[in-house]
């Protein structure tokens, strides 16, 4: 790097640390500057497999793909589906997990494993952004909620779907899809329920609901029970009888087997799924980008942290190797944008046809 970069990353993610992680690696000043008030103050979600030529691509830039390798879980990477009636695995829905070429991680896991990579107090919690003076003598000022002022040549915003970075660079806002997950935990599965979730993932689809089951670390076992309904309808429902029984009932007609899946998970977590459009980018504007679910908020089939993960070192990278930072960025950028562009739609569409009775 030919001069020593200010760069200010909002949002502690996987994508934001690994940006971080490759940045701070290559000689530039970087802080990460992170809503929540401590690393692992709420939920951190399932379990990731992440990708030869993505997530660990973007390992494998920062230095870490081989620590990353010592800890995943190549054991659990069985993928079944399985009859939502009768709770059958079906033809073809089975995927042994022999290859292991996309290990399990926790999030968790993964989130540690990048923090160890920085320096201490790279990562500033309890930051909210709050707004950004563009520009201001070839600087950006980020001002936060809790009164700091910083500033900073680049800005990259890894701040996730509600990002606070995106509307300098766009009016566009995400759109529900309709669907909505309710993450739920099952720290000490019954016999039952570990044949039936196995080595990996389990998927059932049952025209409107969806039931997603995943082996975590230390035999955990993550429920993601997805219905497709109206947020205002989802409101009234568990005004009405609380989550858990709002979820309960949704699967009262599947197989035994599986509605004890969904019975078994307790204090449900209610994540409605949003995306950005399937075309959407970005007017380019100078020291200022978005990467992960930013610059391009999807449905969960599988792509999302990979993506993220890869658009960081991108980024992270072009900055580091280029005499002229900006016009890297701005290569980076196309490259992020282009690349979603051929992703986003199968992705958007593949996720709606779970919810329909031929799925």
């Amino acid at each position: 790097m030919s001069d020593k970069l200010n760069v200010a990353i909002i949002g502690a993610g996987p994508a934001g640390l690994t940006a971080a992680v490759i940045l701070q690696r290559s000689g530039a000043e970087v802080t990460v500057f992170e809503d929540e008030s401590a690393a692992f103050a709420r939920s951190q979600g399932g379990s990731l497999d992440l990708h030869p030529d993505s997530g660990q691509e973007a390992l494998r830039r920062a230095g870490l793909l081989e620590q990353f390798m010592k800890i995943a879980r190549h054991e659990d990477q069985e993928s079944r589906r399985v009859n939502y009636r009768t709770g059958d695995s079906e033809p073809g829905g089975f995927e042994p997990p022999g290859d292991i070429s996309k290990p399990e991680i926790d999030r968790g896991e993964l989130k540690k494993l990048l923090l160890n990579a920085l320096s201490p107090r790279t990562v500033q919690w309890a930051h909210k952004l709050h707004y950004v003076d563009y520009g201001l003598q070839r600087k950006h000022g980020l001002m936060f909620s809790n009164g700091r002022r910083y500033e900073a040549d680049i800005v990259i915003g890894a701040d996730g779907a509600w990002s606070r970075v995106r509307p300098y660079l766009t009016p566009q806002r995400p759109f529900y899809t309709g669907i909505t997950f309710f993450e739920g935990w099952i720290a000490q599965p019954s016999a039952c329920i570990d044949r039936i979730t196995g080595k990996g993932t389990v998927f059932s689809f049952g025209g409107a609901q969806a039931l997603v089951t995943q082996r975590n670390g230390g035999g955990r076992v993550c429920v993601y029970a997805a219905i497709k309904q109206e947020s205002d309808v989802i409101d009234e429902g568990i005004a009405s009888c609380g989550i858990n029984a709002f979820v309960r009932e949704h699967y009262r007609d599947w197989s035994p087997d599986l509605q004890a899946v969904v019975n078994a998970a307790g204090d449900y977590l209610r994540r409605p799924i949003y995306s950005l459009p399937a075309d959407f980018g970005w007017a380019p504007r100078p020291g200022i980008t978005l990467i992960g679910d930013a610059a391009h908020l999807m449905p969960p089939v599988g792509v999302g942290v990979n993506l993220a993960m890869l658009d960081a070192s991108d980024v992270a990278l072009a900055l580091c190797d280029a005499s002229h930072p900006l016009n890297a960025l701005r290569r980076a950028e196309t490259i992020i944008m282009e690349r979603a562009r051929d992703i986003m739609p199968a992705a958007i569409a593949g996720f709606q046809d779970w919810f329909c009775e031929k799925a």
